[in-house]
C-alpha cells in the first residue's frame, strides 16, 4: 500500500495544500460546541470503507478507489488541523473546513483518471517479468486494482504466487477456478433467452469440422469474425472494465472459442477512437482474456496482445477483435 501512495504523492500533496490553504484562511469559531455534523458523516463514511477494504468486503479497482479517497481526505484533514494550529490556534473554526472537500474531490477524481491507471500498468509490467522468469504465461494474470487473479495453472506454482504477493503495491492475489459448465441447471426458457444467435456458417468448412462440430483455422477465424461484426465488445471510454453487455459479447466469442480446438487465439485489444494508447489496448486485452479464461477456454491458448486505437474497418467495430493461428 505504501508504494501505491509514494506513487501518488503529488496528487496528495495537493490535498494537503488545499487542507492548509482552508484551516489558514476559514474563521477560527464555529457555532456549535462539538464536531460539524459534515465531519461526522464523512468520519462514518471514511471509517466504513476502512473496515471495507480490512475486511475483505470490496477487492480490485473499487478498494483502490476507496484508498485513494480515504488517502485523499487524510491529507486534506491533516493540512487544515495543522494550519488552524498555527495561525488560529484552535481547532474550533473546523465547520468551515467543509470547503475544502470540493478541491479535495476533484483531486482525488483526476488521480483516479491518470495517475491510477498509470501505477496498475507499471504493476502489471512488474507482474508480467515475475511470471516470465518463472516459465509462466503473463497474459494468464489478469490485474484489478492492485489485486492479482491467477489462473489454477499459475497458483499451483508457490513460489511465483510468493514473489508476485511481495511485490510492493500488489493488494492481493486471488486463485480463479475455471466455473462449472451451468447449461443443466438453468431452466429450458432462461437457456434459450441467453442462447447466443447462430453465427454464419464458414464458407469453406472440412468433412471433419462438419462431422464433428469442430472448426479448423479458417473457420474458426470466419466465425469469429463474424461474432466481432455481430457483437463487437464495448468498452466505456478510457476504461477496461468488463461490464454486462461486454460479458455478453464475450461470451458468443467463447461459444466459438471451445470449437477450436489446437488454437492459439489472439485476443487484441484496442484503444478508444483516434487514441493510441498502448497502455488501455492491453489492459482491455488482458480483461477480455481473463474474462474468457473464467469461461471455460482455459484449454486453449488466448495471448492478449495490445494492439492500436479502436479499429476503424467497419467489419471489426469493437474494442476487441480475434486472431486464430
Amino acid at each position: 500500500m505504501l508504494d501505491f501512495y509514494v506513487h501518488l504523492w503529488p496528487w496528495l500533496a495537493a490535498c494537503l495544500a488545499v487542507g492548509a490553504a482552508t484551516g489558514a484562511l476559514t474563521p477560527g469559531q464555529t457555532r456549535g460546541k462539538g464536531p460539524a455534523r459534515w465531519l461526522i458523516w464523512v468520519g462514518l463514511a471514511s471509517l466504513a470503507g476502512a473496515a471495507a477494504i480490512a475486511l475483505g468486503a470490496v477487492e480490485g479497482a473499487v478498494s483502490s478507489q476507496i484508498e485513494l479517497g480515504l488517502a485523499c481526505i487524510v491529507s486534506l484533514m491533516l493540512g487544515a488541523g495543522a494550519t488552524a494550529l498555527i495561525f488560529q490556534r484552535t481547532l474550533t473554526g473546523h465547520e468551515a473546513w467543509a470547503l475544502g472537500l470540493i478541491p479535495a474531490m476533484l483531486l482525488w477524481s483526476g488521480a483516479s483518471q491518470i495517475a491510477a491507471p498509470a501505477y496498475e500498468a507499471d504493476l502489471q509490467k512488474r507482474i508480467a517479468a515475475l511470471a516470465q522468469a518463472a516459465g509462466a504465461d503473463p497474459a494468464s494474470l489478469a490485474l484489478s486494482g492492485r489485486d492479482i487473479t491467477a489462473p489454477p495453472a499459475v497458483a499451483a506454482n508457490k513460489e511465483l504466487i510468493a514473489q508476485i504477493a511481495a511485490t510492493p503495491g500488489v493488494g492481493r492475489v486471488i486463485s480463479a477456478s475455471a466455473p462449472a459448465p451451468v447449461e443443466n441447471d438453468k431452466k429450458p426458457e432462461q437457456t434459450a433467452a441467453i442462447q447466443p444467435a447462430p453465427l454464419p456458417p464458414p464458407s469453406a468448412p472440412t468433412p471433419e469440422a462438419q462431422s464433428s462440430g469442430e472448426f479448423d483455422l479458417a473457420a474458426c477465424q470466419h466465425a469469429l469474425d463474424a461474432v466481432v461484426a455481430s457483437d463487437p465488445v464495448a468498452f466505456r471510454e478510457a476504461r477496461a472494465t468488463v461490464n454486462r453487455r461486454t460479458a455478453l459479447a464475450l461470451d458468443k466469442a467463447a461459444e466459438v472459442i471451445r470449437q477450436c480446438p489446437d488454437t492459439t487465439i489472439e485476443v487484441r485489444g484496442h484503444g478508444d477512437a483516434g487514441v493510441e494508447d498502448d497502455v488501455l489496448s492491453r489492459r482491455r486485452a488482458l480483461a477480455a482474456a481473463h474474462y474468457l479464461r473464467l469461461e471455460g477456454v482455459s484449454g486453449h491458448k488466448l495471448v492478449a496482445v495490445g494492439c492500436c486505437e479502436k479499429a476503424k474497418d467497419e467489419r471489426r467495430p469493437g474494442a476487441i477483435d480475434y486472431i486464430a493461428r
